[in-house]
């Protein structure tokens, strides 16, 4: 056996204690990424790391604990292989920007259209996502959670927008039309309305993502709907922050710039009746500028910006010179980790003044 043969890999006593249970530690990513290491619910960066001292591999080696009391004896054993580095895990954030991306090559437009040329592309079954995310399964289904998604045939699909928005829009009109209270959306009836226009399936995951569900309906309150739509006579209460946050970015992804004032009557106007809107909605989505006669306000999603911390940065300062706290923590917030909070990301990455009273957070290099 050669040096070359063998790794040494330094691991923390929860890795050990995977180890030492039969737990699977995997290796994850391809070529042009750096390697990951994940447990079922941990990510870790792994790194290279040299030591001064030799490291001697010996095969069949007996430590003085297996020895009987007062024995003393010398035993030779080859020595295979002298190592002088080894590899050590670092916890990180999961690397789930990727995600986002295979899901997007083929987005679920309905039925009608699996077969057009525009929905040819790449389809993942969670598995799959598996082997390619750099994130442990555990951390890559929270993510999946996380994003308007549908099972279609063992496929995770992102549902295009515009077809999530026929989707959430036809369950807002079913709301007025029959008056229902927001937090009492009976999923039966959904399903008995909307089946023939898009798949129950869709249907309830769409009221799942949009809403929290509640209780079960006492029976003989409500109709059931067709057999076999899984409706059980739950109901749904919809989650005003989420549903009034879609309703923005209606308004917001088409368009450049939208005019604040403007904007903020047509979303609140938009919104199903009950609902109120909240500049907290949009936290994260969309950046109003102040500074412009008249303030307007535009598309500016955190989704599409990059996962390293330094890129991220260079990406807001680009985008604006100056940043309030209020402005920027949305966009660096999933950023932080139990060490690195917002308040260190900014002492690290950027540098404070004062404009007009008020702090603020500028580039700490120069940009190109």
């Amino acid at each position: 056996m050669d040096n070359e043969a063998i790794r040494l890999m330094e691991v923390d006593e929860d890795v050990l204690a995977h180890l030492k249970t039969g737990d699977r530690l995997t290796i994850r990513g391809e070529k042009a990424e750096s390697a990951v290491l994940c447990t079922t619910s941990q990510t870790f960066d792994i790194k290279e790391a040299e030591t001064s001292n030799s490291l001697l591999m010996v095969p069949t080696c007996i430590f003085p604990d297996s020895l009987e009391d007062g024995e003393d004896k010398i035993i030779y054993r080859q020595v295979c292989a002298v190592l002088h580095d080894y590899l050590e895990l670092k916890p990180c954030k999961p690397r789930l920007r990727k995600l986002r991306h295979l899901l997007e090559e083929n987005t679920y437009c309905g039925k009608a259209y699996e077969g057009d040329e525009g929905h040819r592309g790449s389809k993942y079954t969670f598995p799959d996502l598996c082997q390619l995310v750099q994130a442990s399964d555990a951390e890559i289904q929270h993510a999946i959670n996380a994003l308007p998604v549908c099972d279609i045939d063992g496929y995770v699909r992102l549902l295009d927008f515009d077809y999530l928005q026929r989707v959430l829009f036809s369950i807002a009109d079913l709301v007025t039309e029959n008056s229902w209270s927001l937090d009492s959306v009976p999923l039966n009836i959904c399903l008995e309305e909307l089946h023939e226009l898009y798949p129950k399936d869709v249907i309830k995951r769409v009221l799942e993502f949009y809403g929290n569900r509640q209780n079960k309906v006492p029976k003989g309150k409500m109709n059931t709907g067709p057999s076999g739509d899984n409706g059980d006579g739950a109901i749904y209460k919809l989650d005003e922050d989420k549903v009034c946050r879609f309703f923005a970015e209606v308004f917001l992804r088409p368009t450049e710039k939208f005019n604040f004032k403007e904007f903020l009557q047509t979303w609140q106007d938009s919104v199903p009746e009950g609902m109120n809107t909240s500049l907290h909605q949009i936290e994260g989505l969309a950046l109003v500028d102040r500074s412009s006669k008249p303030e307007v306000v535009k598309f500016f999603p955190v989704e599409d910006m990059p996962e390293e911390i330094g890129d991220r940065f260079d990406h807001l300062f680009r985008a604006r010179e100056k940043w309030t706290l209020e402005d920027i923590r949305p966009y660096i917030i999933d950023l932080t980790t139990d060490k690195t909070g917002v308040s260190a990301l900014l002492t690290k990455y950027a540098r404070a003044s004062l404009q007009n009273g008020i702090k603020v957070y500028n580039s700490r290099k120069p940009l190109s």
